[in-house]
């Protein structure tokens, strides 16, 4: 019998699951047993886990069809024989000897259940924090007596941050319900922890979760979540009533849990909204009718907020995407639900609803003038056209266009290597940070100039990757509003060249994000590089004009890259006649092999500015390998590029790109590629110099602040509470004052 099984359900993680296994196997736990589960045979065959496991040994389990994460985890249940069952989502992994710490603990207690506590990674980056539920309620190294001795269980909601005796879920049956296609852990842990006799804690983290593109846990909402959101908080509650009826736990465990129901509509699903303006939909009216009759008759009064657990666990009164929400709304919200007025709890959302950031300040108007705005796509020669402007920025103010000098970065913090200019990145960087001095001296600048035409150059200001791109878009289009036209260009390239070339520059810029491998990379961004409508979208709204698409390989094997810029911008000038292309300092590419090497710098060196200093040094010291081979194979890649097709081909032809996909097909399927030869001894030796010459720094003083005096008699504190009719007749009095006296 091996003394721990771990059971990893697999859909689709390949870029995550071989840093899963390692971390299985990288504990020192002997005889453990992993079982792999396979639940998408129509997309992975045995021969495709036989590859994705090489190295590891596991067990394979294959379903016959997708059943859901719940039948897979059954699945492994029924095959595990380990003395302590874990399970591990294949797209996160435990933490050095985390996961041995948490085993042998189990050894020692001997507990039905042994949980520990979890970080929180998130999309596209390294960066992780203790789950905040962890962080409040688990910290504390114990063992207690069932529920009952640690009530804090309650409020366990995933199943992977547990390790489960085998011997204690024969004895229940204890499954996951199939019914539960998502969402299923809290059902399962539920179920559990009402039945455990002893629950210990280890007090610290194990695992790591991570939140990326595509995962449940980020994916959007519709009426199929929704359902299956009530069916889960029917489960539970159904659960605890049954537990209470016969006795097994006091009534306090079942008022505690229809607090979190009704916290969790509140704040957790977005259904309030999608049954207020769903109402006259039969199946939003159904689901409404279920919600009403979950919450029965039960009601809150000011006592229940006296419970310890509620008090750890309640967002009352925080702020939080909702609001801030009181204990008044909280009432009003649960009365609401209960009677199935979803329109007025609804209404309570939108009054307790974060105030509207303030209007940024109208931008001036400059009605004469035409602005060309230059979004700089990765490896797509932005660099050389910013060093062409800047060299012809004299004779192109002498031919009516402006290339403004206010906000045109130079700065060393974006140059790692030999030749980098990032261009009109100050304008970006001040769009982030508020700065409305920067684009006042801007504004002086176009004012100023004589000329028709300003040029924007930026690198990356499509930014495609970040999160809040819709709204800095929106904002930065309306710092341009003020222009009488706004054309937008940019170049593109043979689309999987284009998001490499965007991963090699995430590691070689000595972005902490650039710690990832390019596959885990693609999951998360894949879809918005390759995604040309959704890139430009905002860009076109905002206009009301198409992007103007050239093509940067075409162009650097015809004419050249500055004339093929000057004509698609459409600049009063013969770039060949008149203003001649300079020799501009050259932006090297890195090999395959470097990105590889320096994603070890990104993850080991968490200072960012001691990761640029090795950088450079690297880069001005070692010797590179060809840059032009790809690390993803060629059938990787030609996915890549039958995905780019279909969403971006025919929106990429009507804006002037038309590339031969044909003739990229062909070369792909005709390759004749081999995998990154990995690095030499002068690379390894180049780092280290680079490492020594970035380290050393001066150590700045501590300051030792001197503690506050201690009162000399202590002061009792009291707290009032307000009833509610007293919240209820300030908002009605507010409500009816002009906004300036409010």
């Amino acid at each position: 019998m091996p003394p721990l099984s771990i059971i990893v359900p697999f859909y689709n993680e390949t870029a995550f699951l071989h840093a899963a296994l390692a971390s299985i196997v990288s504990q020192r736990i002997d005889g453990v047993e992993i079982i792999v589960v396979n639940d998408n045979p129509e997309a992975f065959s045995p021969a495709d886990l036989d590859r994705l496991t090489d190295g590891f040994e596991v067990t394979i389990l294959h379903h016959d069809v997708n059943m859901g994460l719940s039948a897979a985890r059954n699945t492994g249940l029924a095959e595990a024989s380990g003395t302590y069952i874990g399970f591990l989502d294949a797209d996160d992994y435990y933490t050095t000897r985390g996961l041995e710490r948490q085993f042998t603990y189990a050894m020692e207690t001997h507990a039905d259940i042994v949980h520990a506590c979890c970080y929180l990674g998130f999309a596209g980056s390294t960066d992780t924090q203790i789950l905040p539920r962890d962080k409040q309620l688990h910290l504390k190294k114990r063992v207690t007596r069932g529920l009952k001795g640690g009530e804090e269980a309650q409020f366990i909601v995933s199943s992977w941050s547990s390790l489960y005796s085998r011997a204690f879920l024969q004895e229940f049956d204890l499954t996951f319900d199939t019914e539960q296609r998502k969402f299923e852990d809290r059902l399962f842990v539920l179920d559990c922890v009402t039945r455990a006799r002893s629950i210990a804690y280890l007090g610290e983290p194990v695992r790591v979760w991570r939140r990326r593109a595509g995962s449940i846990s980020v994916t959007s909402e519709g009426f199929e979540t929704h359902k299956l959101q009530v069916q889960l908080i029917e489960k539970c509650l159904t659960l605890i009533r049954a537990r209470v009826a016969d006795h097994s736990l006091p009534k306090r465990y079942e008022k505690r849990e229809l607090f979190n129901t009704v916290s969790r509509l509140i704040w957790d699903m977005d259904i309030i909204r999608a049954l207020d303006e769903n109402r006259y939909d039969v199946a939003y009216c159904q689901l409404g009718q279920r919600i009403s009759e979950l919450l029965g008759t039960d009601s809150f009064g000011n006592a229940a907020f006296d419970d310890a657990m509620v008090r750890k666990t309640s967002r009352i009164g925080m702020r939080t995407k909702r609001g801030k929400i009181r204990r008044v709304d909280f009432f009003e919200l649960h009365r609401a639900m209960r009677n199935g007025d979803f329109k007025t709890a609804h209404n309570v959302l939108k009054r307790r609803a974060p105030a509207p950031a303030p209007l940024p300040p109208t931008p001036p108007k400059f009605p004469a003038k035409r602005l060309v705005l230059h979004i700089g796509q990765h490896k797509t020669g932005s660099t050389y056209l910013q060093h062409q402007l800047v060299a012809h920025r004299d004779a192109l103010k002498s031919h009516g266009v402006l290339v403004p000098r206010t906000g045109f970065a130079q700065d060393d913090q974006f140059d790692t290597r030999e030749g980098g200019l990032p261009g009109h990145q100050g304008l970006l960087f001040a769009l982030r940070t508020g700065d409305e001095d920067t684009w006042e001296t801007l504004w002086r600048e176009v004012r100023k100039s004589k000329t028709q035409t300003v040029v924007i150059s930026c690198e990356n200001i499509g930014m495609p990757t970040a999160s809040d791109r819709d709204t800095l878009i929106a904002d930065l289009m309306n710092k341009f509003s003020g222009f009488g036209t706004v054309d937008v260009v940019a170049f593109h390239r043979q689309p999987t060249r284009y998001a490499e070339s965007f991963y090699r520059e995430w590691v070689a810029c000595g972005r902490a994000m650039g710690a990832r491998s390019y596959e885990e990379f693609l999951v998360d961004f894949g879809d918005a590089l390759l995604d040309l409508p959704a890139q430009f979208a905002p860009f076109e709204a905002a206009t009301g004009r198409n992007v103007r698409l050239g093509d940067f390989d075409a162009s650097r094997q015809g004419a050249g890259l500055w004339p093929a810029f000057c004509a698609l911008a459409d600049l009063p000038v013969d770039a060949v006649k008149d203003l001649p292309a300079v020799t501009a300092p050259t932006y090297k590419s890195h090999s395959r092999e470097s990105t590889d090497f320096l994603r070890l710098v990104n993850m080991l060196q968490g200072d960012t500015q001691t990761r640029q200093r090795i950088l450079r040094g690297y880069f001005a010291t070692a010797p590179d390998n060809d840059p032009s081979p790809s690390a993803l194979p060629p059938a990787a890649r030609l996915a890549l590029l039958n995905q780019w097709e279909e969403q971006s081909g025919t929106f990429a032809a009507a804006r002037g790109y038309t590339p031969d996909v044909a003739q990229w097909r062909a070369a792909l399927t005709q390759e004749d590629w081999t995998p990154p030869a990995g690095v030499s001894p002068d690379q390894i030796t180049a780092l280290l110099d680079a490492t020594a010459s970035a380290l050393p720094h001066v150590s700045q003083p501590k300051t030792i602040k001197a503690p506050k005096p201690k009162p000399a008699t202590s002061q009792r504190k009291f707290r009032i509470r307000p009833r509610p009719w007293v919240y209820n007749t300030y908002d009605w009095i507010t409500q009816r004052l002009p906004l300036s006296k409010r």
